[in-house]
């Protein structure tokens, strides 16, 4: 068999309804809605001008049980357009559209492989794709599953090319429910080239080979979820290691750009700076149709904080960030200054946040070390702080490991998680 390539995709959540962002922002509100159709146009359209062999998706492709008719009518429309171009569909279902609400009038969709519970028989965990490539999976029965189910999964004998595709916590990763929880190991032992998976939105790639990968979210749908979202183009080419490619579908941007204002002079020469910082982050990405950015102010400014975001200058700084040649939604000017708070203080601290502190100043000159917490502080993180304060930005496996910087960046990010943690308690 030559080269197999596929596009995999998961947690599109079609039909999800904003109703909170409604009330507040009905305009932004909107803007998501569509963009959540938008990611599902572009997934398909990627597929088709690819031409790729298959698509994948990991679950959560909608937001909820009986999903709306919009949402039904957006799946099987680009259902059939992939049909029509000769692309199937393997879709593992996940804890907001399990099999027991999952419409029936999608199942037997043409081109569309739905796995079931369980692997009760290869009929049921698994499908052939052509002959020597197999793609395993399994459902989620009901919105909670608390059992491992990648632990049903082998490779036969004989298969060329084997692919699984599942809904799952990896790790007992913090901020998402232990759904189908999972370790790397058990992954590995089940003889796949690739595992493909959804969940989590944050996405990445967890291994390369055999290859393991979150999508993660095809849109981001709050400042937790920021940077480009999509899923991967991946090709798998006998026993050599799979590759994976970013394919960016999200149209709207979930970000947030620091700014050092030590040497601001003023609201005029602050709403300069800010406009110019957030014009480049979203830079001249033709993909980008929006953006919704949170402004984080660092450095030890000369001006108070306070008059650089008054009221008026926030409404004035929105207006022109909505002139942008991306839109820009301005989200909020968080202060994360060194007089906001006293870092020596909290660090001889008892609880959490002192030994937060303490932890990342003590290795803060060892890549390795670094990464290995990553998880770990993430997760007790998630369970001690409301997720809307605990962005992406603040995991030290996306950090830069260049020793030079190390120092810096680890105490960047202590003071950014104390700061997060603080408002926590007093919001």
């Amino acid at each position: 068999m030559g080269e197999l390539t596929f596009i995999h995709a998961a947690d599109v959540h079609l039909g999800r309804p904003f109703s909170g962002l409604r009330k507040s922002d009905p305009e932004l509100a909107s803007l998501f809605v569509s963009a959540g159709y938008r990611a599902w146009e572009r997934l398909v359209a990627a597929a088709i001008d690819r031409e790729v062999d298959f698509v994948t998706l990991g679950g959560d492709t909608f937001d909820v049980w009986y999903p709306t008719i919009r949402a039904r009518v957006a799946f099987k429309d680009g259902i059939e357009r992939l049909h029509s171009a000769g692309i199937p569909v393997f879709m593992a279902l996940g804890n907001h559209d399990p099999l027991a609400g999952f419409p029936e009038t999608l199942t037997a969709l043409a081109g569309l492989h739905i796995f079931q519970e369980k692997v009760q028989g290869k009929s049921i965990g698994r499908a052939e794709f052509t002959q020597g490539a197999v793609i395993f999976g399994a459902s989620f029965a009901k919105p909670e599953v608390s059992d491992n189910l990648v632990r049903t999964f082998r490779r036969d004998p004989g298969i060329e090319i084997a692919i699984g595709v599942i809904h799952a916590n990896v790790g007992g990763v913090g901020g998402h429910k232990n759904y189908a929880p999972c370790s790397v190991d058990d992954l590995v032992v089940s003889g796949m080239d690739a595992w493909c998976l959804g969940h989590i939105h944050a996405g990445g790639i967890l291994r390369d080979d055999p290859l393991i990968l979150y999508s993660g979210a095809a849109q981001g749908s709050n400042i937790n979820e920021s940077g480009r979202k999509g899923g991967y183009l991946v090709a798998v080419k006998g026993r050599a290691a799979p590759q994976a490619e970013f394919v960016p579908l999200g149209s709207v941007l979930w970000d947030t750009v620091e700014i050092d204002v030590s040497d601001v002079t003023g609201a005029d020469d602050f709403l300069g700076i800010a406009e110019e910082a957030c014009s480049q982050a979203t830079g001249t990405d033709p993909g980008l149709e929006a953006a919704v950015l949170r402004i984080g102010l660092q450095g030890s400014p000369s001006t108070s904080v306070s008059e650089l975001i008054t009221r008026e200058a926030q409404e004035l700084l929105a207006e022109r960030l909505a002139d942008l040649p991306v839109p820009v939604v301005l989200d909020g000017v968080c202060d994360w200054t060194t007089d906001s708070f006293d870092i020596e203080a909290l660090h001889n601290e008892e609880g959490f946040l002192g030994e937060f502190i303490r932890m990342c100043r003590k290795v803060q000159s060892d890549a390795a070390a670094i990464e290995k917490m990553a998880g770990e502080i993430c997760a007790d993180l998630s369970r001690k702080v409301p997720s809307r304060y605990v962005g992406e930005q603040i995991d030290p496996s996306r950090l830069a490991t260049d020793p030079e910087t190390l120092a810096g960046t680890m105490n960047r990010v202590a003071r950014q998680v104390a700061q997060m943690f603080i408002r926590s308690k007093i919001s």
